[in-house]
Protein backbone atom coordinates (compact mmCIF):
# COMPACT_ATOMS: atom_id res chain seq x y z
CA UNK A 1 0.00 0.00 0.00
CA UNK A 2 2.52 2.03 0.49
CA UNK A 3 4.39 1.60 -2.66
CA UNK A 4 1.42 2.26 -4.41
CA UNK A 5 0.79 5.69 -2.77
CA UNK A 6 4.51 6.29 -3.56
CA UNK A 7 4.02 5.66 -7.70
CA UNK A 8 0.91 8.14 -7.11
CA UNK A 9 2.57 10.70 -5.57
CA UNK A 10 5.01 11.10 -8.24
CA UNK A 11 2.58 10.57 -10.46
CA UNK A 12 1.28 13.94 -9.33
CA UNK A 13 4.62 15.64 -9.42
CA UNK A 14 5.19 14.56 -12.63
CA UNK A 15 1.71 15.95 -13.62
CA UNK A 16 2.42 19.73 -11.80
CA UNK A 17 5.54 20.06 -13.54
CA UNK A 18 4.49 19.24 -16.91
CA UNK A 19 1.75 21.77 -16.64
CA UNK A 20 3.85 24.58 -15.35
CA UNK A 21 6.57 23.82 -18.45
CA UNK A 22 3.24 24.86 -20.50
CA UNK A 23 2.49 27.72 -18.88
CA UNK A 24 6.15 28.99 -18.39
CA UNK A 25 6.80 28.73 -21.69
CA UNK A 26 4.24 29.31 -24.52
CA UNK A 27 5.47 32.85 -25.80
CA UNK A 28 9.23 31.76 -26.57
CA UNK A 29 7.69 28.38 -28.15
CA UNK A 30 5.50 30.76 -30.32
CA UNK A 31 8.39 33.26 -30.75
CA UNK A 32 10.62 30.81 -31.78
CA UNK A 33 8.26 29.32 -34.95
CA UNK A 34 6.05 32.62 -35.47
CA UNK A 35 6.50 34.95 -38.62
CA UNK A 36 7.66 38.37 -38.12
CA UNK A 37 7.63 41.41 -39.96
CA UNK A 38 9.44 45.02 -39.95
CA UNK A 39 7.21 47.94 -39.19
CA UNK A 40 7.25 50.64 -42.39
CA UNK A 41 7.54 54.11 -42.00
CA UNK A 42 4.29 55.77 -43.06
CA UNK A 43 4.22 58.47 -45.67
CA UNK A 44 1.52 61.26 -46.80
CA UNK A 45 0.46 62.84 -49.62
CA UNK A 46 1.07 66.43 -49.37
CA UNK A 47 -1.10 68.72 -52.28
CA UNK A 48 0.16 71.97 -53.26
CA UNK A 49 -1.85 74.21 -55.58
CA UNK A 50 -0.43 76.63 -57.95
CA UNK A 51 -1.45 78.70 -61.18
CA UNK A 52 -0.08 78.71 -64.70
CA UNK A 53 1.35 82.22 -65.54
CA UNK A 54 3.77 83.02 -68.64
CA UNK A 55 7.25 81.81 -68.38
CA UNK A 56 8.33 85.68 -69.43
CA UNK A 57 6.33 89.05 -69.24
CA UNK A 58 6.95 92.61 -70.12
CA UNK A 59 5.84 95.82 -70.57
CA UNK A 60 5.75 98.15 -73.89
CA UNK A 61 6.59 101.38 -73.42
CA UNK A 62 6.60 104.33 -76.25
CA UNK A 63 9.76 105.97 -76.72
CA UNK A 64 8.60 108.61 -79.01
CA UNK A 65 5.63 111.29 -79.02
CA UNK A 66 3.23 110.81 -81.71
CA UNK A 67 -0.29 110.39 -82.55
CA UNK A 68 -0.68 106.61 -82.61
CA UNK A 69 -1.90 105.50 -86.44
CA UNK A 70 -2.74 101.79 -86.47
CA UNK A 71 -2.12 99.07 -83.72
CA UNK A 72 -1.98 95.69 -85.18
CA UNK A 73 -2.70 93.42 -81.87
CA UNK A 74 -5.25 93.28 -79.82
CA UNK A 75 -6.02 91.94 -76.07
CA UNK A 76 -5.43 87.82 -76.38
CA UNK A 77 -3.75 88.22 -80.42
CA UNK A 78 -0.17 86.67 -81.24
CA UNK A 79 2.35 89.63 -82.21
CA UNK A 80 3.04 88.18 -85.89
CA UNK A 81 6.42 87.41 -87.72
CA UNK A 82 7.52 90.69 -88.23
CA UNK A 83 7.12 91.78 -84.32
CA UNK A 84 4.83 94.76 -85.29
CA UNK A 85 2.41 95.94 -82.45
CA UNK A 86 2.03 99.63 -83.06
CA UNK A 87 3.04 102.43 -86.06
CA UNK A 88 3.00 106.25 -84.20
CA UNK A 89 2.83 108.97 -86.64
CA UNK A 90 6.58 109.52 -88.37
CA UNK A 91 5.73 112.46 -90.89
CA UNK A 92 8.01 115.37 -89.05
CA UNK A 93 10.69 113.03 -88.36
CA UNK A 94 10.76 112.12 -92.00
CA UNK A 95 11.12 115.71 -93.09
CA UNK A 96 13.75 116.19 -90.66
CA UNK A 97 15.73 113.61 -92.21
CA UNK A 98 14.82 114.65 -95.87
CA UNK A 99 16.43 117.98 -94.57
CA UNK A 100 19.49 116.62 -93.25
CA UNK A 101 20.01 114.68 -96.27
CA UNK A 102 19.63 117.49 -98.37
CA UNK A 103 22.59 119.51 -95.94
CA UNK A 104 24.51 116.78 -96.49
CA UNK A 105 24.46 116.69 -100.32
CA UNK A 106 25.38 120.57 -100.13
CA UNK A 107 28.30 120.15 -97.50
CA UNK A 108 29.83 117.44 -99.78
CA UNK A 109 29.61 119.95 -102.24
CA UNK A 110 31.12 122.84 -99.87
CA UNK A 111 34.18 119.84 -98.86
CA UNK A 112 34.84 119.05 -102.49
CA UNK A 113 35.43 122.68 -103.31
CA UNK A 114 37.21 123.63 -100.35
CA UNK A 115 39.27 120.42 -101.13
CA UNK A 116 40.45 121.61 -104.32
CA UNK A 117 40.98 124.94 -103.14
CA UNK A 118 43.46 123.75 -100.35
CA UNK A 119 45.72 121.15 -103.21
CA UNK A 120 46.02 124.32 -105.24
CA UNK A 121 47.30 126.81 -102.75
CA UNK A 122 49.65 123.77 -101.47
CA UNK A 123 50.85 123.83 -105.31
CA UNK A 124 50.96 127.65 -104.85
CA UNK A 125 52.84 128.09 -101.61
CA UNK A 126 55.57 125.71 -102.75
CA UNK A 127 56.09 127.54 -105.52
CA UNK A 128 56.39 130.86 -103.85
CA UNK A 129 53.61 132.12 -105.51
CA UNK A 130 50.96 132.64 -102.70
CA UNK A 131 51.02 133.35 -98.92
CA UNK A 132 51.25 130.55 -96.44
CA UNK A 133 48.35 132.73 -94.93
CA UNK A 134 46.50 131.85 -97.66
CA UNK A 135 46.61 128.23 -97.75
CA UNK A 136 46.08 128.13 -93.78
CA UNK A 137 42.76 130.00 -94.28
CA UNK A 138 41.83 127.30 -97.09
CA UNK A 139 42.93 124.46 -94.85
CA UNK A 140 40.56 126.19 -91.81
CA UNK A 141 37.59 126.00 -94.45
CA UNK A 142 38.24 122.49 -95.54
CA UNK A 143 38.19 121.44 -91.82
CA UNK A 144 34.87 122.66 -90.97
CA UNK A 145 33.69 121.60 -93.67
CA UNK A 146 34.69 117.93 -92.83
CA UNK A 147 33.12 119.02 -89.07
CA UNK A 148 30.09 120.30 -90.29
CA UNK A 149 29.34 116.97 -92.77
CA UNK A 150 30.57 114.69 -90.04
CA UNK A 151 28.08 116.40 -87.17
CA UNK A 152 25.04 116.15 -89.99
CA UNK A 153 25.52 112.94 -90.69
CA UNK A 154 25.36 111.90 -87.04
CA UNK A 155 22.46 114.11 -86.56
CA UNK A 156 20.42 111.90 -89.60
CA UNK A 157 21.64 108.79 -88.13
CA UNK A 158 19.98 109.73 -84.65
CA UNK A 159 16.70 110.78 -86.83
CA UNK A 160 17.14 107.10 -88.45
CA UNK A 161 17.18 105.78 -85.36
CA UNK A 162 13.95 107.81 -84.28
CA UNK A 163 12.12 107.61 -86.75
CA UNK A 164 12.65 102.97 -86.55
CA UNK A 165 11.34 103.75 -82.78
CA UNK A 166 7.89 104.81 -84.51
CA UNK A 167 6.82 101.32 -85.20
CA UNK A 168 6.50 99.95 -81.88
CA UNK A 169 7.92 96.25 -81.58
CA UNK A 170 7.54 92.85 -79.34
CA UNK A 171 9.10 89.71 -79.76
CA UNK A 172 7.58 87.57 -82.41
CA UNK A 173 5.22 84.50 -81.12
CA UNK A 174 4.39 86.51 -77.78
CA UNK A 175 0.72 87.02 -76.59
CA UNK A 176 -1.00 90.66 -75.38
CA UNK A 177 -2.01 90.78 -71.99
CA UNK A 178 -3.56 94.29 -72.00
CA UNK A 179 -3.49 96.58 -74.59
CA UNK A 180 -3.63 100.66 -73.37
CA UNK A 181 -3.66 102.24 -76.72
CA UNK A 182 -5.75 103.32 -79.70
CA UNK A 183 -5.69 104.52 -83.40
CA UNK A 184 -5.68 107.98 -83.43
CA UNK A 185 -4.46 108.43 -80.08
CA UNK A 186 -1.80 110.74 -78.92
CA UNK A 187 1.23 108.55 -76.80
CA UNK A 188 3.86 110.14 -74.84
CA UNK A 189 7.47 109.04 -74.99
CA UNK A 190 7.42 106.63 -71.78
CA UNK A 191 3.76 105.81 -71.59
CA UNK A 192 2.72 102.39 -71.48
CA UNK A 193 1.12 100.45 -74.46
CA UNK A 194 0.96 96.88 -73.75
CA UNK A 195 1.34 94.27 -71.32
CA UNK A 196 3.12 91.23 -73.30
CA UNK A 197 3.66 87.43 -71.97
CA UNK A 198 5.41 84.32 -73.47
CA UNK A 199 3.06 81.80 -73.30
CA UNK A 200 5.07 78.88 -75.49
CA UNK A 201 6.18 78.30 -72.22
CA UNK A 202 4.70 78.19 -68.69
CA UNK A 203 6.19 78.14 -65.02
CA UNK A 204 3.89 77.40 -61.87
CA UNK A 205 4.81 78.91 -58.42
CA UNK A 206 4.67 76.82 -55.35
CA UNK A 207 6.41 77.42 -51.89
CA UNK A 208 7.82 74.49 -50.41
CA UNK A 209 9.26 73.52 -47.30
CA UNK A 210 12.84 72.25 -46.77
CA UNK A 211 12.08 69.01 -47.07
CA UNK A 212 9.61 69.09 -50.05
CA UNK A 213 12.25 70.76 -51.98
CA UNK A 214 14.65 68.49 -51.01
CA UNK A 215 12.28 65.21 -52.08
CA UNK A 216 11.95 67.23 -55.38
CA UNK A 217 15.50 67.61 -56.06
CA UNK A 218 16.41 63.84 -55.06
CA UNK A 219 13.49 63.19 -57.59
CA UNK A 220 15.61 64.82 -60.50
CA UNK A 221 13.96 68.23 -60.29
CA UNK A 222 10.83 66.27 -62.46
CA UNK A 223 7.19 65.90 -61.25
CA UNK A 224 4.00 65.19 -62.48
CA UNK A 225 1.56 68.13 -62.32
CA UNK A 226 -2.25 67.20 -62.37
CA UNK A 227 -4.99 69.90 -63.65
CA UNK A 228 -8.18 69.02 -61.68
CA UNK A 229 -10.74 71.48 -63.79
CA UNK A 230 -10.18 69.09 -67.19
CA UNK A 231 -8.51 65.87 -65.37
CA UNK A 232 -5.04 65.95 -67.19
CA UNK A 233 -1.54 65.65 -66.32
CA UNK A 234 1.53 67.33 -67.33
CA UNK A 235 5.45 67.24 -66.93
CA UNK A 236 7.00 69.71 -65.58
CA UNK A 237 10.92 70.39 -64.08
CA UNK A 238 12.58 72.74 -61.48
CA UNK A 239 13.22 76.07 -63.18
CA UNK A 240 14.04 78.18 -60.46
CA UNK A 241 14.28 78.67 -56.95
CA UNK A 242 14.69 81.71 -54.83
CA UNK A 243 17.63 81.77 -52.10
CA UNK A 244 15.82 83.21 -50.12
CA UNK A 245 12.45 82.02 -47.76
CA UNK A 246 9.36 83.74 -46.92
CA UNK A 247 9.52 84.55 -42.59
CA UNK A 248 5.97 84.42 -42.48
CA UNK A 249 5.12 80.46 -44.03
CA UNK A 250 9.13 79.58 -43.60
CA UNK A 251 8.66 78.40 -47.25
CA UNK A 252 10.64 78.69 -50.31
CA UNK A 253 9.51 80.30 -53.24
CA UNK A 254 10.10 77.86 -56.33
CA UNK A 255 8.92 78.28 -60.30
CA UNK A 256 8.44 74.80 -62.36
CA UNK A 257 8.39 75.04 -66.05
CA UNK A 258 5.93 73.40 -68.58
CA UNK A 259 7.01 73.29 -72.14
CA UNK A 260 4.76 70.94 -73.48
CA UNK A 261 1.49 69.47 -72.94
CA UNK A 262 -2.32 68.53 -74.79
CA UNK A 263 -3.71 71.52 -73.49
CA UNK A 264 -3.92 75.53 -74.59
CA UNK A 265 -1.39 77.27 -73.04
CA UNK A 266 -2.23 80.21 -71.03
CA UNK A 267 -2.23 81.29 -67.47
CA UNK A 268 -4.57 81.22 -64.45
CA UNK A 269 -4.62 77.02 -64.86
CA UNK A 270 -5.12 75.30 -61.65
CA UNK A 271 -2.60 72.51 -61.22
CA UNK A 272 -2.08 70.42 -57.98
CA UNK A 273 1.45 69.16 -57.18
CA UNK A 274 1.66 66.00 -55.21
CA UNK A 275 4.47 65.01 -52.79
CA UNK A 276 4.75 61.76 -50.36
CA UNK A 277 6.34 62.85 -47.45
CA UNK A 278 6.85 60.85 -43.96
CA UNK A 279 4.22 61.11 -41.93
CA UNK A 280 5.56 63.83 -39.04
CA UNK A 281 3.94 62.09 -36.33
CA UNK A 282 5.93 59.03 -36.92
CA UNK A 283 3.06 56.50 -38.01
CA UNK A 284 3.97 53.55 -39.09
CA UNK A 285 2.17 50.79 -41.69
CA UNK A 286 1.52 47.15 -40.61
CA UNK A 287 -0.12 44.43 -42.11
CA UNK A 288 -4.31 43.73 -40.97
CA UNK A 289 -3.03 40.00 -39.82
CA UNK A 290 -0.77 41.84 -36.93
CA UNK A 291 -3.14 43.80 -34.77
CA UNK A 292 -4.78 42.15 -32.11
CA UNK A 293 -8.43 43.60 -31.08
CA UNK A 294 -9.29 43.66 -27.23
CA UNK A 295 -12.45 45.49 -26.54
CA UNK A 296 -12.13 48.81 -28.18
CA UNK A 297 -8.26 48.75 -28.13
CA UNK A 298 -6.32 47.57 -30.41
CA UNK A 299 -2.66 45.87 -30.06
CA UNK A 300 0.50 44.94 -31.78
CA UNK A 301 3.11 41.73 -30.51
CA UNK A 302 6.39 41.89 -29.86
CA UNK A 303 8.13 38.52 -30.49
CA UNK A 304 8.44 38.07 -26.93
CA UNK A 305 4.90 38.27 -26.48
CA UNK A 306 4.44 41.90 -25.23
CA UNK A 307 1.09 43.52 -26.39
CA UNK A 308 1.72 47.26 -27.41
CA UNK A 309 -1.53 49.50 -27.72
CA UNK A 310 -1.91 51.45 -31.28
CA UNK A 311 -4.02 53.98 -32.66
CA UNK A 312 -5.54 52.91 -35.43
CA UNK A 313 -5.35 55.60 -38.26
CA UNK A 314 -6.59 54.18 -41.58
CA UNK A 315 -5.44 52.61 -44.48
CA UNK A 316 -2.49 52.71 -46.66
CA UNK A 317 -2.64 52.51 -50.53
CA UNK A 318 -1.27 49.40 -50.52
CA UNK A 319 -4.17 47.89 -48.05
CA UNK A 320 -2.46 47.80 -44.91
CA UNK A 321 -2.81 49.46 -42.07
CA UNK A 322 -1.44 53.17 -40.73
CA UNK A 323 -1.38 53.42 -37.13
CA UNK A 324 0.32 55.47 -34.19
CA UNK A 325 1.71 54.94 -31.25
CA UNK A 326 4.71 56.67 -28.79
CA UNK A 327 6.12 52.86 -27.93
CA UNK A 328 6.38 51.92 -31.74
CA UNK A 329 9.20 52.70 -33.86
CA UNK A 330 9.68 52.02 -38.11
CA UNK A 331 11.89 49.23 -38.10
CA UNK A 332 11.03 47.36 -34.95
CA UNK A 333 9.60 43.51 -34.91
CA UNK A 334 6.33 42.38 -34.44
CA UNK A 335 4.29 39.50 -34.97
CA UNK A 336 2.55 38.67 -38.12
CA UNK A 337 -0.10 36.82 -36.91
CA UNK A 338 -0.61 36.51 -33.34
Amino acid sequence: MKVQNNNLLSYLQLFVLAAMLCLATPATLRASSAEVFKAAPASRVVTLTGFTRPRVGMTLVSEESAMCMSVFADMGDTIGPKGRFAILDSKFIKLEIAQLRADINRLQSDLDYFRKEADRYTKLVKRNTAAQSELDLHMRNLNGAKSKLRLTQLKLHVDQEHLRRYTLRAPAGWKVIKRYIEPGEWVTKGEKVAELGNFNTLLVPYALTVKELDKIIKMGSKVTLEFPGFDKTVEAKLERISPDFDPETRKIDADFEITSGDFKFRGGLRTELKIEMPDPGGAVVVPESALVKAYDDKFLVRPDGVRVKVLLLGKSKDGKLRVSSRAVKAGEEFLLTP
